[in-house]
């Protein structure tokens, strides 16, 4: 794909990414018909996943397989944006414990300001290689995570549980996240 192409804001994967955006504003509307009617709210869920899931697809597919241009960074700017705003709507509509949601988005807490940092560094730059593609560990941290909120949702048992356990991946797949940009860090200065 040509650098030109790669830097468009306007193409398949981005328009997919941008379009979680709406989608946490319909989630909060959606939360707002109570946990007796869930499936509209779960219907928004399965949407957001569907377009996580076929940005990165198309995003591959144009690319050759290795990210590039704006979408490397939009992608996950959206899901960002996406989950703090389900988060939002089950606080402000749900009164779910700050220390409930604080589990689920620990890694989002996290990396947010160490990606930051990155940006801000010129020296980090210089010697780690940030890889913006999401990690095994990184997509099961995501899965956990709207499990958490689904069963948050409908008042399941197990929110707490799933709330512990998405805070435990996401700590591991952001330890993964830094291990990585360390070694193609070191791959890329010994070449």
């Amino acid at each position: 794909m040509s650098p030109a192409r790669e830097n468009r804001l306007l193409t398949l994967p981005n328009v997919l990414s941008v379009a979680r955006l709406p989608l946490g504003g319909l989630f909060w509307v959606a939360l707002a018909e109570g946990p007796e009617h869930p499936e509209l709210t779960f219907g928004v869920l399965a949407v957001a996943a569907a377009t996580d899931v076929l940005d990165g697809y198309f995003a591959r597919k144009q690319s050759g397989g290795h990210p590039a241009g704006i979408g490397s960074w939009l992608d996950p700017v959206c899901d960002k944006l996406f989950v703090g705003s389900v988060l939002a709507a089950l606080y402000v509509q749900r009164r779910v414990p700050l220390s409930v949601l604080a589990l689920i988005v620990t890694r989002e807490l996290l990396q947010l300001p160490m990606a930051l940092v990155y940006r801000a560094s010129a020296t980090l730059r210089r010697w780690l290689r940030y890889d913006f593609r999401a990690s095994l560990l990184g997509k099961a941290a995501t899965v956990v995570q709207f499990l958490a909120v689904s069963a948050l949702i409908i008042n399941h048992a197990l929110a707490w549980w799933l709330a512990l356990a998405a805070f435990g991946l996401g700590v591991v797949a952001l330890a993964d996240y830094i291990r990585r940009a360390i070694v193609i860090g070191k791959r890329h200065h010994h070449h």
